[in-house]
């Protein structure tokens, strides 16, 4: 407890010179090498995640390619700081005296956001059995309303190196990643979907942050709009209702062995702002889609290439631009430039390559928001990618695909509430952006969710409104076919509802909302 004593008070003293830059991030933990057994020892590689502001600290694209030099955090928060034990010291298994910098590497970049990410991933090695909370604290945020601007915060993990009772092995944490700021519309309720993955397909809940090591001074529910809740499964639901005002969402992610099991065997903490904006001459936000599907997980493999493409649609006319896709990801992931369709103002399109090294298997998430020049967001697109050593992996509680998996909708003239489609598994229905030039060239352009599962839902027999998550109203639908109507001529592309992107096309449709019984 004197090491973080001392940590604290030269911490809050030192940078409180500039820190209203950080806007959150997340520490998580993994062991490297399974092979344990009690009083011995194990290789736990700590990684760190930091979101700022880039007017204050500049990254570049080949900052991001050469992964060097750090950030530059002088006069700024966390300047020579480094990740303390907090609390347990006594059962740190050597971390005390070993402690690693909270200084990074950049990852990605958006000016448009005024946003930077760092994050930088150290092995030490430590006692089996070993269980203690770290601690990064500081004074300060971007928040402007319930905190102010230069209130103390912090984030803290806790690191248990206990050898688990159902398997005989350590436990690795849940992962879970948000763009940082989120943004949404003055006194108009949203929800705000955490992605979380757990490499041990363990329970895992969120609840807020508490207490000084987790929060500090910048606790829910102080820090948030009156009425704000998260649920264990991660959603949270928010109504800002002051427009220009950040709040800040200083979450727990736990995970626990059974349903029954009431002691997290880690907490890792993901904060991150939520910027409320004035209301604009048109609500719709921009749909950013992408060859591969928001919320599922992917395989991949050491060594290989991965690359995601985004397509993002603008559906305001002409008084809109978009002006940034920004990600939060990890190393090293290189981002070709936005560019607009030289055929249809309407569409931008950008390109993410990744090659996953030997020190990334396991789970990565990346997240990424379209915006446009009026603060106006798309809906957040995560994906979380399972990364294996010399295969590509199935993710965690994932079993091979099979037909009773997956009810496909191949008949474009059925309106696919009137299809037969069973309940007992879950049920993806997904709007495809596609583009032909033939029947037998087909490309992929994008695909959007409409709901993410009809698992404990029935579906109706008549007439009912509105989608799940009202993702798409009809004009919206409207709007996106009258826009994507030759787009890159002579190409012909439509939306199509199916599962996967080897069907037939169909028409727009409009999925009607899915109501519990």
């Amino acid at each position: 407890m004197v090491h973080f004593y001392h940590f604290w008070f030269i911490a809050t003293f030192a940078i409180s010179i500039q820190a209203n830059h950080f806007r959150g991030g997340t520490i998580t933990w993994k062991q490297i090498n399974n092979n344990v057994s009690a009083n011995g020892t194990v290789s736990v590689m700590i990684t760190q995640t930091y979101i700022r502001n880039w007017s204050l600290i500049n990254f570049t694209d080949a900052m991001i390619a050469a992964q060097s030099p750090p950030i530059d955090l002088t006069g700024k928060s966390g300047a020579g700081a480094l990740l303390m034990c907090y609390d347990n010291c006594s059962t740190s298994g050597g971390y005390v005296g070993h402690e690693v910098p909270i200084t990074g590497y950049c990852t990605d970049f958006s000016t448009a956001l005024d946003v930077t990410v760092s994050q930088r991933s150290d092995v030490v090695n430590l006692t089996v059995g070993a269980r203690f909370l770290v601690a990064f604290a500081a004074t300060g945020n971007r928040q402007l309303l319930a905190v102010g601007s230069y209130t103390g915060w912090s984030l803290s993990s806790l690191i248990d190196l206990s050898i688990r009772p159902d398997n005989g092995l350590i436990n690795t944490t849940p992962v879970a990643t948000c763009i940082s700021y989120i943004s949404v519309p003055v006194n108009v309720q949203q929800t705000i979907q955490i992605p979380v993955l757990d490499a041990d397909n363990d329970v895992v809940r969120c609840r807020f942050a508490i207490g000084t090591s987790e929060c500090a001074n910048a606790c829910p529910p102080t820090s948030l709009p009156t009425g704000t809740t998260l649920s264990s499964s991660c959603m949270l639901t928010i109504t800002g209702p002051t427009a220009g005002n950040y709040y800040l969402v200083a979450a727990q992610l736990e995970d626990f062995i059974t349903n029954a099991s009431t002691n997290p065997m880690s907490s890792v903490p993901i904060q991150f702002l939520v910027y409320v904006y004035a209301p604009t001459n048109c609500t719709i936000k921009p749909l950013l889609v992408s060859d591969m599907t928001s919320g599922d997980c992917l395989g991949a493999q050491v060594g290989v290439n991965f690359t995601i493409e985004f397509t993002v649609i603008n559906l305001c006319g002409s008084g809109r631009t978009i002006t940034d896709i920004a990600t939060l990801s990890f190393p090293i992931i290189i981002k070709s430039a936005l560019v607009q369709s030289p055929t249809n103002t309407s569409i931008w399109s950008m390109q993410m390559t990744w090659v996953p090294t030997a020190t990334q298997v396991g789970s990565q998430v990346l997240c990424a928001v379209a915006s446009d020049n009026a603060s106006v967001q798309s809906d957040q697109y995560c994906k979380t990618i399972f990364v294996g050593l010399s295969s590509v992996p199935l993710c965690p509680g994932a079993t091979p695909a099979t037909e009773s998996l997956i009810k496909q909708i191949q008949d474009p003239t059925v309106d696919i509430t009137t299809m037969e489609m069973t309940t007992s598994i879950g049920v993806q229905t997904r709007v495809n952006l596609m583009e032909r030039s033939s029947a037998d060239d087909e490309k992929i352009m994008g695909r959007k969710d409409l709901f993410t599962s009809i698992l404990d839902y029935t579906l109706p027999s008549d007439n009912v409104q509105s989608p799940i998550l009202d993702e798409m109203s009809n004009e919206d639908c409207t709007k996106v076919s009258d826009i994507l109507q030759g787009y890159d001529a002579p190409k012909n592309t439509s939306l199509f509802a199916s599962p996967t992107p080897e069907m037939t096309p169909a028409r727009v449709v409009r999925v009607r909302r899915i109501s519990k019984p």
